[in-house]
């Protein structure tokens, strides 16, 4: 079949939401890194229990999403979403305390718990076709990168002439138009209708869930490949705000330039994996394989270099591995699981991604701080080399059957 470079109007309107989304939480994640590490004098541990609630809510109550999620109002889902973390980021700095903090972070994850399972489920119906769906998970690393760039040097921008309280606006706004973006997407009631029966109670669905990623050895192995790279990912996201000052001995506001530096390689990697049609033409775990080496690779790096320029160098280098293994890993999940259980292995997938990222976020801070920065890269370093292991010897990484798209 040809393949177009072209987006249906439908998923391009997907595809921006997420990048908009996206645009507003690099404006909270530089405003929120900075206000813990200015109110908690640069406790590194105490940032790490912040960034811990991106993830904890899906650890707490993961499983209980996938007994009901197939049974939700998915347009109502999504809306809803949207405006309940925009209240709830806007509300940060008025309150303007720690604790707020933790809990508006915890609350705001709470909402993307369902939010993204559900959304992911309908892209490969609103896509249409395997092909369409593999140039809208391309397409989405290239908007995402984009997003970062932008919205971290805007942050800057804005934090450093107005203050904290414009950042945190910004991203209600953002959540806002990505609302917008998504209630403007015209489809049918077989995308936005219930995929389960209201019949089937809870613990059956859950079940049932469980029940096919134990007969499916394939997507049970992407599932917690999800989650162990989200260890390390919760890792690096504590610790790279304490980089500058604790490694290369600058100003903490070089943190803005080290996020723009992971932008810019997944920026690279996101056009290469869409004009290479990458996505298309090689097997799941030769794609994982070199994502999750060259992360490791780059991530490691630092523990040898003693200047935050070069350190900026071997980000770009971890942005461009964790883009390619990240559009990979949901591309093959996605085509991998028929619609009827795509929206509970999404969310179990989701589940495991937060506890391994909160672990990572919380007992990373917590080794920085008591063992030091390099003995915390190192070791986050091999939890990539260990994905990379994976991937390329598990026999069941191969190319995954075509699930039903459109139904």
């Amino acid at each position: 079949m040809q393949t177009t470079s072209r987006l249906h109007p439908n998923i391009h309107k997907l595809v921006i939401s997420e990048a908009l989304s996206k645009l507003g939480d690099n404006f909270t994640e530089v405003a929120l890194a900075l206000f813990v590490l200015s109110v908690t004098r640069n406790n590194v541990a105490a940032l790490g229990v912040v960034l811990a609630m991106v993830y904890v809510p899906r650890v707490a109550l993961g499983w209980a999403v996938v007994g009901f999620i197939d049974r939700l109002p998915k347009r109502a889902v999504l809306l809803g979403s949207n405006l309940g973390r925009a209240l709830l980021v806007a509300s940060i700095p008025f309150v303007s305390r720690y604790s707020w903090a933790v809990a508006a972070v915890f609350l705001m994850y709470t909402f993307s718990m369902v939010y993204q399972p559900v959304l992911r489920a309908i892209q490969p119906q609103i896509a249409g076709t395997a092909e369409m769906n593999a140039k809208g998970n391309a397409r989405q690393e290239t908007y995402m990168a984009l997003a970062d760039i932008g919205g971290y040097v805007a942050a800057g921008g804005v934090l450093f002439i107005w203050g904290i309280k414009p950042a945190f606006l910004v991203d209600a706004a953002t959540f806002i138009g990505a609302g917008f973006l998504v209630g403007g997407i015209r489809a049918g009631h077989d995308v936005w209708g219930q995929v389960a029966s209201n019949e089937r109670g809870f613990w059956q669905q859950l079940s049932e869930g469980v029940g096919y990623l134990k007969t499916e050895i394939t997507v049970r192995h992407l599932v917690f490949l999800s989650g162990l790279v989200a260890l390390g990912v919760g890792t690096l996201n504590t610790l790279l705000a304490p980089l500058s000052h604790g490694l290369w001995h600058v100003s903490s506001k070089h943190y803005v330039w080290l996020l723009l530096a992971l932008a810019l390689g997944s920026l690279v990697s996101g056009i290469l994996i869409e004009r290479r049609e990458l996505l298309q033409k090689y097997s799941v775990s030769v794609l994982l394989g070199i994502g999750f080496f060259l992360t490791a690779l780059g991530f490691g790096l630092l523990v040898f270099v003693h200047s935050w320029e070069v350190g900026a160098v071997c980000l770009a280098l971890v942005g461009f591995g964790n883009s390619f293994y990240g559009s990979a890993l949901m591309m093959w999940v996605q085509q991998a699981v028929p619609l009827e259980f795509r929206g509970r292995a999404l969310a179990v997938r989701g589940s495991l991604m937060g506890v391994g990222g909160a672990l990572g976020a919380m007992f990373g801070g917590v080794v920085a701080q008591d063992v030091g920065l390099p003995a915390t890269i190192g070791l986050t370093s091999a939890v990539w080399l260990l994905a990379t292991l994976w991937s390329l010897t598990a026999r069941s990484l191969k190319t995954p059957r075509s699930s039903e798209q459109t139904a």
